[in-house]
């Protein structure tokens, strides 16, 4: 990989890197693996990953207990598309990991995006960390920690094929969005997640003990 050709960033305290969206990455679970953007990408600490591609998760690669005792039965690839954006961060800043607290944050990112989608007109509904439009799925979301780190992988759907069986799913392009639109809209998510983050910290350090 030539890492010089890669888009990478410092904002706030966490490092942006943005793969080129023409090369198409599958997610397969292994970028949820401890360190995998400070290996892959030459940076260190927190860091978010944004790439394009499709996913392809059997059960065996999944970390989600729950979706791997409900589903299993019904399909060999359990999450799979044809094209998604990935956002993968993974962040060092609370010692030791919390799982509870990074899925408050996956929480806030999926709050992020329904107030985004909401400001272009599209009626969306959360449920837990997944967002509806009507009955449709539109993303995939997990957290998880190592010894050192949080992590956090969320999908959205782009297209709208390569979809499970049993799943009833839509992608960005079925909602208003224009196709070069996404890199930068997806980036004012990361940043605004990032802002909100800071945000919290700022808060903590004003506030007196009581």
């Amino acid at each position: 990989m030539d890492l010089s050709k890669l888009k990478k960033s410092e904002y706030q305290s966490y490092n942006i890197v943005v793969e080129d969206f023409k090369n198409s990455i599958v997610y397969d679970g292994s970028q949820l693996s401890s360190q995998y953007i400070a290996n892959n990408y030459d940076v260190l600490g927190n860091s978010i990953l944004v790439f394009r591609g499709g996913m392809s998760l059997s059960p065996a690669e999944m970390v989600d207990i729950k979706d791997i005792q409900r589903e299993s039965h019904l399909a060999e690839i359990l999450i799979s598309s044809s094209d998604s954006l990935h956002i993968i961060i993974e962040e060092f800043d609370i010692q030791p990991p919390n799982l509870e607290i990074e899925y408050y944050r996956l929480r806030l990112l999926i709050l992020i995006i329904l107030e985004k989608l909401n400001a272009k007109g599209i009626k969306a509904q959360r449920k837990g960390t997944d967002i509806y439009i009507g009955e449709k799925k539109l993303n995939v979301a997990i957290a998880s920690v190592g010894v050192t780190n949080s992590k956090i992988h969320l999908g959205l759907n782009v297209g709208s094929s390569g979809f499970p069986q049993h799943v009833t799913a839509i992608g960005l392009l079925e909602l208003k969005f224009e196709d070069n639109q996404l890199k930068e809209w997806i980036i004012s998510v990361i940043k605004q997640y990032v802002d909100e983050v800071q945000m919290v910290k700022e808060d903590v350090a004003k506030t007196k003990s009581i």
